[in-house]
């Protein structure tokens, strides 16, 4: 944001904002805005950064992304205890809201800066409530899993689940490699080529599939 020999810079006199009428850095801009409590300094800095971002996505995109890194690791923070998984995932989730959030922001609205912060919030809360739905369901198939463990082992039980069609081939994969041997979600995601959400979504499929199989409810095709 600062590095090279024409670091980034804000006219803080031409914004008008209450800031030092002075061209300043940008990591200085963010200083001042954590210590001000004014809602209208904030928000006229973050049209500017907004307008910027639209007209010239590169660097912009990028460096709004770093002046919100406070703003986006107190989400983190908050929402870090309530996440039973990997912690890449809500910080990815909170990051992607706010690029969505500041994609399509209006530099006219009165407070951009708060529907950006909420959108990252608003984000990162979904993928924490998501998250501890499958937890739920995982925990629930381990407790049934383990009632059926005579039939055999886990992957054998898997592998007759596939079969029957219950599940996919590339579901029966990543439930045997991120719930049965507890491998890291992410880097399951790039070994079968797919994003961390595919993955997740794939897994909820599996894990409510599995379960009614092993129940012996009513089978659902695999999808």
């Amino acid at each position: 944001m600062t590095a090279g020999a024409q670091p980034l810079t804000l006219d803080c006199a031409a914004l008008g904002c209450g800031l030092p009428a002075e061209v300043l850095p940008l990591d200085e801009v963010r200083v001042l805005l954590l210590k001000r409590q004014t809602g209208w300094v904030t928000n006229a800095v973050w049209q500017e950064l907004v307008r910027r971002a639209h007209a010239e996505p590169e660097p912009w995109t990028t460096v709004d992304a770093a002046m919100m890194m406070p703003g986006l690791k107190h989400i983190g923070g908050n929402l870090g205890s309530r996440f039973p998984g990997d912690r890449n995932d809500p910080d990815s989730a909170i990051l992607e809201g706010f690029l969505q959030a500041l994609d399509i922001a209006d530099t006219r609205a009165r407070k951009v800066y708060g529907q950006l912060y909420w959108a990252a919030f608003r984000r990162g809360h979904e993928v924490c409530n998501s998250e501890r739905r499958r937890a739920m369901t995982r925990s629930e198939l381990t407790n049934v899993a383990d009632r059926r463990s005579a039939e055999g082992h886990p992957d054998l039980v898997l592998a007759g689940a596939m079969l029957s069609g219950v599940v996919t081939p590339q579901q029966a994969d990543l439930v045997s490699e991120v719930l049965l041997d507890h491998d890291n979600r992410t880097t399951a995601a790039k070994r079968h080529g797919m994003s961390r959400y595919q993955v997740a979504s794939e897994l909820t499929t599996a894990s409510r599939h599995l379960a009614d199989y092993l129940l012996g409810g009513p089978l659902r095709p695999a999808a």
